[in-house]
């Protein structure tokens, strides 16, 4: 953020129900903690008012209140065509919709069930687009072939599920014998293996399904709470469109210009969602209050443990992770990974405080920037440690970073851990590699293997936002590549404080690292201040950076308030360097 006032971390408009998918920028999810109303024909099987508002809360006493059903039967047959619940979220504003569909049985595994939708009735058919949509006439738009269906289970059997249990949790089973009353009708039995996943999918209707082009972003798929209350198993919902360019390891790529038409290949897309949502149902078994930075950094941090991801790739490469360049500021710059360039946010923003950009495109950055701190945590202290922070019910957000710091690396405060991760993001590139030399803090302490990280300093989210965000860097350019070669004095004040007095705070720490960069030679040099409210170097005090080509101050403020309070807030500050104006400004 620029020098100046204090601003909100928090943005004034509505909250999305969206939040971005991994991989490719037009796949969305669902955000997990939303209101729902019912369709007609379900408000009237569950015996409540037509505008019953539905929460997981209110789902649960309805849940409490029932009678058990009879055992049920094993997960019926391949073929099978029963009723399941979908989401109608062509209404972004206010509370989205449920309503009861047919899916059929495709394809059964050891833990998981394939249900693809197979209704018809008066908006489309099956897992088609609506009546009269130009995307129909797109050979295999939309279809699941069984081999498809088949490799979900075999992903899912032999990746997903032995490798996010082992570092996660197990879900509990859940069979379908303790629906919500009413919900034992002809056509509606949820009953089968409680310790199956039942996969819906389904062409979720979204702003997208009934009003495209002008809604190019989809949901790609999702996990709420709420399905699993109604059907008492455990669900998640991927969406139908275009499979054939988005599953597997070399899909075909048929990009052309005609957004209607075109296919580009999206290897691993939705096994990559689905890693990603199914973390997010395990999490809400471990720990429903958990925070937002922290659940989304596990679910990202899930693609890349189950082997769909690849964070160590850059805009120059293909497969780069969409969201991880968005949070190193290379969004706006054109490469193999980013043909069709675009605002997402930047390196100022917040690892605490999710939106704090804003809550369109750029919350990607929110994702890279958490789903960068757990693969900086993971490379340092493991797997274990990961497994950790997922399995806590107890402590939320940092205060949960710091209880297993407590137990990993005694003595290690996670504010130092934030400011040394904050600090590689901008040097691991230049330094991690043979023969590369860190000065003035330990190597291991800004480098990591699973990363290729280096902020793009041309972006102007690198400090665009007035102030500088809670747990967040600015990364302020002070020399670059020899220009203004002589640095003769630097001088910082931070603000005290935040807010108006009645729901700012006292800024708790002010952390600025000076960081000269050899990017030719390899070569980095660190110099850090704790406390920093106020800083004045002199030109003795900067003469050690007069050998590096590029000099970067990275200006931080510590906030441990991050469990999504409103509270949190971007604090100013002024910095100059020979007496000149404030950079930035």
């Amino acid at each position: 953020g620029l020098p100046g006032a204090a601003a909100s971390a928090d943005s004034t408009a509505p909250r999305s129900p969206l939040v971005a998918a991994p991989g490719s920028p037009d796949m969305a999810t669902l955000a997990d903690d939303l209101t729902y109303t019912l369709s007609p024909q379900l408000a009237g099987m569950l015996g409540v008012p037509a505008d019953t508002v539905l929460d997981a809360a209110t789902a649960q006493r309805l849940t409490t209140a029932a009678s058990p059903l009879p055992v049920g039967s094993a997960t019926p047959p391949v073929g099978t065509t029963l009723l399941w619940p979908a989401l109608d979220a062509r209404e972004s504003a206010g509370p989205l919709g449920i309503y009861l569909k047919p899916y059929t049985l495709r394809a059964v595994g050891e833990k998981i069930e394939v249900w693809v939708a197979s209704g018809v009735d008066l908006v489309s058919a099956g897992t088609a687009f609506p009546y009269g949509d130009a995307r129909n006439a797109v050979p295999h738009s939309t279809d699941i072939t069984d081999a498809q269906a088949q490799s979900l289970v075999t992903e899912f059997d032999q990746r997903i599920y032995p490798k996010e249990t082992a570092a996660f949790s197990t879900p509990p089973d859940k069979a379908g014998t303790a629906v919500l009353p009413g919900l034992n009708v002809p056509g509606v039995n949820f009953a089968g293996e409680g310790d199956h996943t039942v996969t819906l999918v389904d062409n979720v209707r979204d702003e997208n399904f009934s009003d495209f082009p002008a809604n190019p972003t989809y949901i790609a798929g999702f996990y709420t709470p709420i399905f699993n209350q109604l059907t008492n198993r455990n669900v998640m919902t991927i969406d139908a469109f275009d499979w054939l360019h988005r599953t597997g390891e070399n899909p075909k790529d048929e990009a052309t210009e005609d957004l209607v038409t075109s296919r580009p290949a999206r290897p691993r897309s939705y096994e990559g969602v689905f890693a990603h949502e199914w973390q997010h149902l395990l999490q809400n078994y471990q720990d429903p209050a958990e925070t937002t930075w922290v659940n989304e950094g596990l679910s990202d941090f899930a693609i890349s443990l189950v082997g769909y991801g690849d964070t160590s790739r850059t805009v120059e490469q293909t497969r780069a992770e969409g969201h991880i360049l968005c949070f190193q500021g290379y969004g706006e710059v054109k490469g193999p990974s980013n043909p069709n360039p675009r605002k997402c946010g930047g390196p100022q923003n917040s690892l605490t405080a999710w939106e704090d950009e804003g809550a369109g495109s750029e919350v990607l950055a929110d994702y890279g920037n958490a789903w960068s701190f757990f693969q900086y945590l993971y490379d340092r202290y493991g797997t274990e440690f990961i497994s950790a922070v997922h399995r806590d019910g107890t402590a939320q957000g940092l205060a949960s970073v710091q209880k297993q710091l407590d137990t990993f690396a005694k003595g290690t405060k996670v504010t130092d851990l934030v400011h040394d991760y904050q600090v590689m993001n901008l040097v691991d590139r230049y330094v991690d590699t043979k023969g590369g030399k860190v000065a003035g803090i330990a190597k291991d302490r800004v480098t990591t293997a699973s990363l290729n990280a280096a902020i793009n300093l041309a972006s102007p989210n690198a400090f665009g936002k007035a102030g500088v965000a809670p747990n967040g860097a600015d990364y302020v350019v002070l020399r670059n590549q020899g220009a203004d070669a002589a640095l003769r004095s630097l001088n910082f004040t931070g603000v005290r404080s935040v807010g108006d007095g009645q729901t700012g705070a006292a800024v708790q720490n002010w952390h600025v690292s000076l960081v000269g960069i050899d990017k030719a030679g390899h070569r980095v040099l660190v110099r850090s201040m704790d406390k920093a409210f106020t800083v004045a170097l002199t030109e003795r005090d900067l003469k050690a950076f007069a050998g590096y080509q590029t000099v970067v101050a990275v200006i931080s403020h510590d906030d441990p308030s991050d469990l999504d309070a409103a509270g949190e807030q971007y604090a100013g500050y002024e910095l100059t360097t020979n007496g000149g104006t404030a950079r930035g400004a």
